[in-house]
């Protein structure tokens, strides 16, 4: 212990003393006021401290030498600097250890040290943490991973800048040095939705009657609500249909009477989801795809609002999902009337194509900028990483 507050001490402040009390190390003035807290593990190493004390500006010194320093003394094995941020007159700085073969950084190793301008280490967080490695034995080389990475990954359509671009789909990461392209989560599995019986208006999906006035139209903005509801001051009127658009999105929500009764099968809500999308979408129903079902997280708390179920679709272009461009329908299990709905607005770069490429031709234009780099990825098991190739940002 008296080593290691020897250690310490020359990157705190003079005027701050290490005072062992009950157990505990504290950081004090001089005039015996606490001022942080030094945390150390059952075998008296630095896990680490948070100095709360005004420091004056002083000459500037050289952060990275500092952090360099610092790590020699407590985790000589992190001398990897992964990244420096600099707030006011505070560096931030994050080093990690690396493995011998690679040199690349190691997740969840090393130390993150804060640095006032003058040089003295204001807080520290040390990350020992045992972990295993796991490489292929004959990992493929960067050019076939690159080329098993376009054959295999999905494609999607963005628009950046109001130019159309061509990318990856954004669960898509790397690729496994054998050759299996590496995701965060697989993408949804988009199916084709197909609409039962006539067109319906979305009035009546939400539960609007002939009772219901539109007694505010303005700014993007419209609210419904029963005609007995409005003899009394705006601000109280309870608004049971609003619908909001701008230039992003289109939002409707319903709070319409319902009853509790037998709940609906998931078709008829799919149906109610479905026709709802095809009532108030700008673009032809049979461009949105189903990407998934589930109840909502608060279906179970069944109060003044109807449970509800939620669709989710996601809007494609020749069969090829565009990137953020998605709805989300809540049904109510009771009634079958849409209780929420936020549909993403469709760019005109997008809306305005006729005719897109080949799947080829837009992986190849892909290809022409992707770039991968080795990097130990986490595996579901605590502190195991696989060496793969990933995506460079």
């Amino acid at each position: 212990m008296n080593e290691l507050l020897q250690n310490l001490n020359p990157f705190l402040p003079g005027e701050v003393q290490i005072i062992e009390d009950d157990g505990l190390l504290r950081l004090m003035t001089e005039d015996g006021k606490p001022c942080g807290i030094v945390d150390v593990d059952e075998k008296g190493q630095l896990i680490g401290f948070d100095l709360q004390i005004v420091l004056p500006e002083g000459e500037k010194t050289d952060a990275e030498a500092v952090a360099a320093r610092f790590s020699s003394v407590f985790y000589p094995e992190a001398r990897n600097v992964l990244q420096i941020e600099q707030m006011e007159n505070i560096f931030v700085i994050q080093l990690s250890e690396t493995d011998p073969i690679h040199q690349l950084p190691i997740p969840n190793t090393g130390l993150t040290v804060e640095i006032h301008e003058s040089g003295i280490v204001t807080a520290a967080q040390l990350y020992r943490n045992a972990y295993t490695l796991i490489e292929n034995a004959d990992p493929m080389l960067v050019a076939e991973a690159k080329e098993k990475l376009l054959a295999e990954a999905p494609v999607m359509l963005a628009v950046q800048r109001d130019k159309l671009q061509y990318k990856l789909s954004d669960q898509v990461i790397g690729v496994h040095t054998n050759g299996t392209v590496l995701y965060t989560d697989f993408p949804p599995e988009l199916t084709d939705i197909k609409m039962d019986g006539e067109h319906k208006d979305w009035r009546s999906l939400m539960g609007m009657t002939e009772d219901f006035v539109n007694y505010h139209d303005e700014d993007g903005m419209q609210l419904w609500a029963e005609k007995q509801l409005l003899n009394q001051a705006a601000e109280d009127i309870s608004d049971q249909i609003a619908v909001r658009q701008n230039e992003d999105v289109l939002f409707y929500s319903g709070a319409t009477p319902w009853k509790k009764g037998v709940k609906m099968r998931e078709d008829e809500l799919e149906q109610q989801a479905i026709q709802f999308l095809a009532a108030v979408s700008e673009q032809p129903i049979g461009e949105w795809k189903l990407a998934g079902s589930l109840l909502a997280p608060d279906a179970a708390i069944e109060d003044e609002l109807e449970p509800a179920y939620v669709f989710l679709f996601t809007y494609t272009k020749e069969g090829l999902p565009v990137d953020g461009k998605e709805a989300s329908i809540h049904v109510g299990i009771y009634s079958g009337l849409i209780r929420e709905c936020i549909i993403d607005r469709v760019p005109d770069a997008v809306t305005a194509i006729k005719e897109l490429p080949s799947l080829q031709q837009m992986k190849h234009q892909i290809g022409d900028s992707l770039e991968l780099q080795l990097a130990w990825a986490p595996l579901q098991e605590e502190h195991h990483y696989e060496l793969v190739y990933v995506i460079r940002k």
